[in-house]
């Protein structure tokens, strides 16, 4: 049962300032805000040994490359008068572009600053919410397009229809990069954080209804984007975004568990700042 007492976040009383909350506090009320008592833990990875890495800014930047110049090439060859944007895979790979090149931007600031310099706090922020939005719904999109999109989106006349590479590289790399990079950066999570993914899947959905009431048409002409998301019949589109909702609540939960896991092996071998 969830516990959302009000409160500031705990310090640890373990002696590491990275030690993960207990479940109890993850459940306070002061578990959504984006307070971080230590916001260098953005910038670096949990594995690096001095305060600053050059190897960690060169991943970055290659995560950041990758994933900017697939957004780049993939809105040129398929930005079809706009219809890239009306898709839910599109909006998540534009945020998988732009949350990695902006931790790129960061972490080289931080890198090429004196150690006194203190990241501006609302940077931080926006940075953690548009990481967590991102990786739960790079999970979302995969899950659900490799269980119940992907035998149709192959056939050769669908018009949404993209190579192969663009393919994998829109719907099969961003869950499997992202938590790969989850694994290897310093920063927290906290488990209460699903409600940022969440309310921008209901935020999709408010596109969705408006793309719907002004006679919008996708790619085959209809006046939906996905058949799911047909408001012509309603009970199909509240059962599908209760299971979506539920859905993103449990891989963002997953994606929690992976940085309980990243902190438990850190402790274990004497990475735990």
């Amino acid at each position: 049962m969830l516990r959302l007492l009000s409160g500031t976040e705990p310090e640890s009383s373990s002696g590491h300032l990275q030690e993960p909350l207990s479940l109890r506090d993850e459940l306070r009320f002061s578990g959504l805000g984006l307070h971080h008592h230590t916001p260098t833990d953005f910038l670096r990875s949990q594995w690096q040994r001095g305060p600053k890495s050059s190897i960690f800014l060169v991943y970055r930047w290659l995560l950041g490359g990758f994933f900017g110049t697939g957004v780049v090439s993939c809105i040129y060859q398929y930005y079809q008068h706009g219809n890239f944007f009306i898709f839910l895979t599109n909006w998540g790979f534009v945020l998988c572009g732009i949350t990695s090149i902006a931790g790129a931007i960061l972490v080289t600031i931080y890198h090429y600053k004196p150690e006194t310099w203190v990241l501006p706090s609302c940077w931080i922020k926006i940075y953690w919410a548009c990481y967590w939005i991102n990786i739960s719904l790079a999970c979302l999109i995969a899950v659900v397009y490799w269980t119940a999109i992907y035998p149709k989106d192959r056939v050769i006349t669908n018009p949404t229809r993209v190579s192969d590479l663009f393919n994998i590289w829109t719907h099969l790399l961003p869950p499997i990069f992202f938590t790969i990079d989850n694994f290897v950066v310093a920063q927290p999570a906290r488990l209460l954080h699903f409600v940022y993914p969440l309310a921008f899947l209901h935020l999709y959905g408010i596109f969705a209804i408006i793309f719907y009431a002004r006679g919008g048409r996708n790619l085959d002409g209809k006046h939906y984007i996905y058949p799911f998301l047909n408001f012509a019949k309603p009970k199909i589109v509240l059962r599908t975004v209760s299971w979506l909702s539920i859905m993103l609540v449990s891989l963002s939960s997953l994606q929690y568990g992976v940085y309980r896991l990243r902190n438990f092996i850190a402790r274990k071998l004497g990475k735990l700042l």
